[in-house]
């Protein structure tokens, strides 16, 4: 008899999402899969033996009971992984982990988009305006008709953007390590980051969160810009400086920052990015959609029924034999 697979799920935001919930409970119950719904507050001790029993786990458990537990297949709720690397997982013996790459690129990729056009046409001002009974002009009033935005990072999400830039009649060049894209035009590696930002007006930070990306968004790359160029950081707060971006800002060479992912969440309420100039901050909110947990569902789905066959999972970020 082939053993029941039991699934340690503790993901709150998809638990009280109603429909997407019960069409993932529904495939679990179709695919002979046990699942075991646990709140994220769950008391530690619980929760570990809980996962311990298990043989698959979604959601963001410790990665030391990861490492320590019999699971065989981790699905992590984000795109971001970072916290589960060098934590001895990569040698954790028949384990595969996968992350949610692609469940949020849409709605990102959007916030983006929304945050350029809230730069371009000052709506950030205006909607102080509005609350200050303010009746007045903000210019100057920019167009995104034929300037060039520069994506860095052209995976799940950063494609998005560029096919919304490219769909607005902007040019879009790249930063990756990739070396053809089907809308970017130039390509550049992250060592040229200078050079790319320089042939930009707006630039989007989508990269993936390494050593070498960590704080590469400093005043070097902001004195390779032009003056007034925007930027909008979506992936990671750790991507950029915040005393550079400040001081970009008061000195002109950024003209607007759209900004929603930070070192520190929540932001510090003495962090100078709250008053800074041509800053708008949102509370790392661009993943969030009312079908998000659409896409989630599709993909956990997906990848049970691949891993009950034996076939190779989707998202695959880490694996050992």
């Amino acid at each position: 008899m082939t053993k029941q697979l039991k699934l340690y799920a503790s993901h709150d935001a998809f638990y009280a999402d109603a429909a997407p919930r019960a069409r993932f409970e529904k495939a679990c119950a179709e695919l002979g899969v046990e699942l075991a719904w646990l709140p994220q507050n769950t008391p530690g001790a619980a929760a570990r033996a809980e996962l311990n029993r298990s043989d698959i786990a979604l959601g963001w458990p410790d990665p030391e009971w990861v490492l320590e537990s019999n699971l065989a297949y981790f699905q992590c709720g984000s795109t971001g992984f970072e916290k589960y690397t060098g934590k001895g997982l990569e040698t954790k013996p028949r384990f595969v982990m996968c992350n949610a790459a692609g469940t949020m690129s849409v709605p990102v990729a959007e916030h983006g988009i929304a945050m350029m056009f809230a730069g371009t046409r000052n709506l950030a001002a205006h909607a102080v305006d509005q609350a200050q009974k303010r009746f007045g002009r903000r210019p100057p009033y920019r167009e995104v008709l034929g300037a060039t935005a520069c994506v860095c990072g052209l995976g799940n999400i950063g494609g998005e953007i560029a096919v919304r830039c490219q769909g607005l009649g902007m040019k879009v060049i790249g930063v990756d390590v990739r070396k053809t894209h089907p809308v970017a035009t130039e390509i550049y590696p992250l060592e040229e980051l200078a050079a790319a930002v320089s042939k930009a007006g707006h630039v989007f930070i989508t990269l993936p969160l390494t050593p070498q990306t960590t704080g590469c968004f400093n005043k070097k790359i902001f004195d390779a810009m032009r003056p007034g160029t925007s930027l909008y950081a979506l992936a990671r707060g750790a991507h950029y400086v915040i005393d550079d971006v400040v001081e970009a800002l008061k000195n002109g060479r950024l003209g607007f920052a759209g900004l929603d992912v930070f070192t520190e969440e929540p932001l510090n309420p003495d962090s100078p990015l709250w008053t800074a100039p041509n800053c708008l901050l949102t509370p790392h909110c661009s993943g969030r959609s009312v079908r998000e947990h659409e896409r989630l569902a599709d993909l956990v789905i997906d990848n049970l029924k691949k891993f009950k066959a034996g076939e190779p999972l989707r998202n695959t970020v880490m694996k050992t034999a």
